[in-house]
């Protein structure tokens, strides 16, 4: 059993770390990552982004498309997102994807992207044909110093630049990337590496697949996690992915990070968290950027 003197001791670290993480908290630019705009409709309607949805060409067995008695099966998550969309967009064999879907749950007229780009080695002539009836732009782009997921974001910011330059606004896509995690591990390490290459481009940008999200947390920021818990679960990952982070602070984690902490490969990495029971936000702040990772519910 502890004595009084040493309770005391451990309240007074304990204390002096929560100063400081509050500290450490407090003089940074505070930046929000809130996910109620993923439900439909969303509970906050003044939180919704302008939205753009890419999909990329990967398997998606878990989606449910259409409305009312069209939906079937799987998560609402896609359909949430997708139908309350500014932009939507498919790259190249992700229409193939799409559509194959849509007819397996009898709403293939729901769903026409409004643009499918890429090389377009893997668009079946089925699928572009069917498409293009319904009012899609097909656009092809042989570079092959770029990949597909980064032709399309090309795409989705000239979108952006265009509507903000004709109604005068500032305002930037929120996009959501549905496919980008998963499968090989080399094409998920792309989709990783776009997080970095256009950041900055957009109000934000989230990697989905079935089972998980992944967004970059910039460093030198106070980051304001607001994970929306019909949809995910209370699990997950700070990743260091570009390289080791010096000095990472956390709260609202069962596992939380002291100021001060190191976390990189070959080190400690903060995998398999959990957001605390008693939480409904977290904050981060880093000395380098972090991948922030949640689970999806199935």
């Amino acid at each position: 059993m502890a004595t009084p003197v040493k309770q005391h001791a451990h309240a007074a670290a304990w204390g002096a770390i929560m100063t400081l993480r509050r500290a450490v908290m407090t003089h940074r630019p505070t930046l929000l990552h809130s996910s109620a705009f993923w439900s439909h409709p969303p509970a906050h309607r003044e939180a919704v982004p302008r939205l753009a949805v890419l999909l990329l060409n990967a398997a998606h067995a878990s989606w449910r498309v259409g409305g009312g008695g069209a939906t079937r099966g799987g998560s609402e998550l896609f359909w949430n997102l997708w139908s309350s969309a500014q932009l939507t967009v498919c790259a190249d064999g992700g229409a193939n994807r799409l559509l194959d879907r849509a007819v397996a749950l009898g709403a293939q007229d729901l769903v026409a992207p409004q643009f499918i780009k890429g090389d377009l080695d893997s668009l079946r002539a089925d699928v572009r044909d069917f498409f293009e009836a319904k009012g899609t732009t097909v656009l092809q782009d042989p570079d092959q110093n770029t990949n597909d997921l980064d032709k399309c974001l090309q795409l989705i910011y000239q979108q952006q630049e265009q509507h903000c330059k004709t109604q005068n606004t500032d305002e930037r896509f929120s996009v959501m990337v549905f496919g980008a995690m998963g499968g090989r591990f080399d094409q998920e390490m792309q989709s990783i590496n776009a997080l970095f290459r256009w950041n900055g481009k957009f109000q934000q940008m989230v990697l989905m697949s079935d089972e998980t999200t992944a967004r970059l947390l910039v460093p030198d920021a106070r980051h304001v996690i607001k994970p929306n818990f019909h949809f995910e679960t209370r699990t997950c990952g700070l990743i260091p992915v570009a390289g080791t982070c010096k000095e990472v602070t956390t709260a609202g984690l069962k596992w939380n990070l002291s100021p001060g902490m190191e976390t990189g490969f070959g080190g400690l990495i903060s995998s398999s968290n959990h957001v605390d029971d008693a939480c409904e936000q977290v904050e981060v702040a880093a000395s380098h950027p972090l991948i922030w990772t949640t689970e999806l519910k199935k």
